[in-house]
């Protein structure tokens, strides 16, 4: 059996699905499907292959990987996954993410989580299906303007906060002409839980 053939025999036994195996190792959301079916890239990366090894609680060799202490001995995270209504497939409620690669993007690991975009109203940033990486914020944290994760009634997603000269007021924005922005609403109006610190695009 081939590094590929067990890749996909693992995701397949697994449930998971090629998208979500991709943004496990940090790449955009086609990686795994063309490593498999398209043969590109010839071989995965040494960093890549021990991180699916520790996912999927399997030898690094299998996967066409290195029996080696340093590759063995990497650290992971388990990432919570914010639930999102309106997906067409089950949600994973965690993820495990190399801890590396993770602290590269901030410096409180503890503190992030997962949030899928469902929707187009933050098109052409984000697309229906992307994913992204919030940090969740602390009660002393300053807002500045970017990109946010807000908790609605019964959902949360993302928008894009502008501050405004008024004090204590900011703009809660769209992307996408055709869905409603908010401005000029009071900071302690709006539930501001995190801050998108990373994003998993679809396509490459």
């Amino acid at each position: 059996m081939t590094p590929r053939q067990a890749l996909d025999d693992l995701i397949r036994e697994r449930e998971e699905t090629y998208a979500a195996v991709s943004r496990l190792l940090g790449r955009n959301s086609a990686y795994i499907q063309q490593y498999i079916k398209r043969g590109t890239p010839a071989r995965l990366d040494q960093s890549d292959i021990a991180q699916l090894a520790l996912h999927f609680d399997v030898p690094a060799k299998l996967l066409g990987g290195k029996e080696s202490s340093s590759t063995s001995r990497r650290s992971v995270i388990t990432v919570p996954v914010i639930e999102a209504k309106g997906l067409e497939t089950p949600q994973e409620r965690s993820r495990i993410v190399d801890e590396a690669w993770l602290r590269r993007l901030c410096n409180r690991p503890a503190g992030v989580a997962i949030l899928p975009i469902v929707g187009e109203a933050m098109q052409p940033t984000l697309q229906n299906g992307d994913e992204v990486i919030i940090q969740r914020l602390r009660s002393h944290d300053v807002l500045h303007d970017g990109l946010y994760a807000v908790r609605g009634l019964s959902e949360t997603f993302v928008r894009r906060i502008a501050l405004d000269p008024t004090k204590n007021r900011i703009s809660v924005l769209t992307d996408h002409p055709a869905y409603p922005s908010w401005s000029g609403v009071q900071r302690k109006a709006i539930n501001v839980v995190g801050k998108v610190i990373w994003i998993g695009s679809q396509v490459s």
